[in-house]
This record gives C-alpha cells, structure tokens and sequence, in this order.
C-alpha cells in the first residue's frame, strides 16, 4: 500500500528521533578515549540548562557534539539534577560520566596555596606564582597581565625614568603584597596579581604618612627597611636612621638599592659597585630611589610610616648569622663599629 505525503512527512520525522537516540545512547556508553588531555576545569552556571550545559562542555573541549551530548543527558533521565559549580573533567569522558560528576555535589574548586615572602621583586614574584605546587600560570601569562592591573590612586603615573636600571622594570615594583594565599587554578592572571595588589591597598591604608612622604614614598621608604633589617625588632630603628638622613639631605647609601640597580643575585656589595650612574643607586642619588626596590611586609610599612625616635644615622651590621645591626649617631662612633666588625671577621 502506498504511503500518504503526511505519513512520509511522519516517518522521516521518527527516523531523525531515533537516530539522535541512538547517537546519544552510543555516547552515553562509550568508554573514555585513550586519547584524553589534561584535565579541564568547567563551570556549570546556576539555572543553566541541559542545552547550556552541553554548549559549556562542547567549547571547553570535554565533548565533540553538544548535540549529542544533549541527548543523552535526556534519555539518560538526569539533565534535569545537574547541579551548578566547578568539576574538573576531561576530554573523552562517556555521557554517563561526566552525568555521574555533575548531579553529585560538586568537589571544591581546585586551588593551589602559595606564600610569598617579604623582600621579593616582582620578576621574583612572578616565579614564584608560576612555579608554585598545583599552578597553572605561566610567568608569561603573569607579564602580560601586569599592565591590566589598575594601579592605586597614589601610585605616581610616571615612576620610571627614561634609564632603568634592567630590562622588565615595571610600576608595580613594590605593589604585590608579601602573603600566603589561595587561588583556583583557572584564575585570571590579572585576578591573582589585582588581588596582591589589593592587599597592598589594604596594607597602606592602615597608615598616615609623616610629614615630608606621601604614601607612596613610604612604601619606597618600607622596601628599603624590609631588605636592610632582618630582624624585625630593628625595622623602626632602621627607619630612624633613614628619617634622620632625608630630614639633613644626606645620601642614603644602602647597600640593597646598589643590588637592585645592579639586579645582582648576590648580597656582596663592591666599592666598584656604588659607583654605578642609577637613579635607584643612593650612594650617588640623594633622597629615595624613584621607586620600591621589592615587595614590603606589614612590619616594614609601619616602621616606614612611624620611626623609633633616635639620633642614629649610621648602622653596620654586627653579626652576619643574626643579621644584628650596631647604630650610631656620628660617623667616628660609625667607623669605630665597622673597625670592630672587621677585626671580628678577620678572627674567624
């Protein structure tokens, strides 16, 4: 018996309907790939259906056909339990897996915890965040995401000069605050060092500058005090003696601003060494350095914000291992401490 226009229209209709099924059934059932990648991190929106869901999964490269997927999750009986959050999936998962992930309740987001410490520049920042146990940053991805970060209002649009003193220099010198943190493992770059940065906002704004500083001077003037004093019971010491030098307009000549302008890997400072032309080079330049030379903790802004009140203006180190430092007021009782350390050392 020949079939009607309508009854052709219907079963071509019926043949598509099972040919979808099927589809999603094969998916539904077929085994990992052998061929799986890395493991890729989805988010599943709240509210999102299963189209949605399919289409998120099929553009992160977990399945090939959101279509197919669609379906299955359908026939399946569980596109209607999925539950919004993040799971780490990965590409080759059979629908039913990836169904199984995404109606139980969803495993924390993956993350890494990394400490930063104190005294560390921002290339050395970078690093770290990008060599740190569960990253998936790249230093060259940390970079580029710099100059996306928005500066604090009291950061000088124009800190460096036209000759700095290596290549990568950048304004941030000193704004990615020394902390442990948590990050998810797909966070933007620019989140992670907009979150460092922010700390450092917080950080600053626990203190008024003195007269003569503004607040971004004093975090110039804390980097000095944080890679100068390694104990931390001298901080407001060492600013003392910083204060009281600014105050009479002598030059500064700290050690770790040769390093910084030299970006030498070492802490060994030559005579050679301080007559180097830098800007951040205080033997040679008066006042501060134009701008931090690293990142500064809690203690050393407070130290650079409120200073002991001392006559000292000089200081040497008294015993390496400690990092003890002997202070003086004038230069004969200076260069008396410094005779006294090398005979020290020539003993040893």
């Amino acid at each position: 018996m020949a079939l009607s226009r309508g009854s052709k229209g219907f079963l071509v209709v019926l043949l598509i309907l099972a040919a979808g099924s099927l589809a999603g059934l094969s998916l539904l059932r077929s085994p990992p790939s052998e061929l799986a990648d890395q493991p890729v991190t989805v988010t599943v929106p709240e509210g999102a259906g299963a189209g949605q869901i399919a289409q998120i999964l099929e553009e992160r490269g977990v399945i090939k056909s959101g279509f197919a997927f669609g379906v299955g999750a359908r026939l399946d009986g569980r596109a209607d339990r999925i539950r919004p959050g993040t799971y780490e999936l990965r590409p080759g998962m059979s629908t039913g897996e990836i169904l199984t992930l995404l109606t139980a309740a969803p495993p924390p987001a993956p993350s890494f915890r990394v400490t930063i410490p104190e005294g560390l520049t921002v290339e050395q920042t970078v690093e770290l965040l990008a060599s740190a146990d569960g990253s998936r940053l790249t230093e060259d991805q940390l970079r580029a995401a710099l100059s996306a970060v928005a500066l604090p209002e009291w950061v000088p649009r124009d800190t460096l000069p036209a000759e700095q003193p290596y290549e990568g220099l950048t304004p941030y010198e000193g704004l990615l605050f020394p902390d442990t943190y948590e990050f998810l493992v797909d966070e933007d770059p620019v989140a992670v060092l907009g979150r460092l940065v922010a700390r450092t906002e917080q950080a600053m704004a626990q203190f008024e500058p003195p007269p003569g500083l503004d607040r971004y001077r004093v975090l110039v003037l804390a980097s000095l005090i944080e890679r100068e004093a390694r104990l931390p019971e001298e901080q407001e010491i060492v600013s003392s003696v910083i204060h009281n030098r600014l105050s009479v307009d002598m030059r500064l000549d700290i050690d770790a601003t040769v390093l910084y302008a030299n970006a030498a890997d070492t802490d060994r400072v030559l005579i050679s060494d301080t007559e180097l032309d830098s800007p951040w080079n205080t033997y040679r330049t008066a006042g501060l350095p134009p701008t931090p030379i690293s990142g500064a903790g809690q203690g050393a802004i407070a130290a650079a914000a409120a200073p002991a009140d001392t006559p000292f203006r000089f200081y040497v180190v008294s015993d390496p291992e400690t990092g003890e430092h002997a202070f003086a007021e004038t230069l004969e009782e200076h260069n008396q401490n410094v005779a006294r350390y090398r005979e020290l050392q020539s003993g040893e």
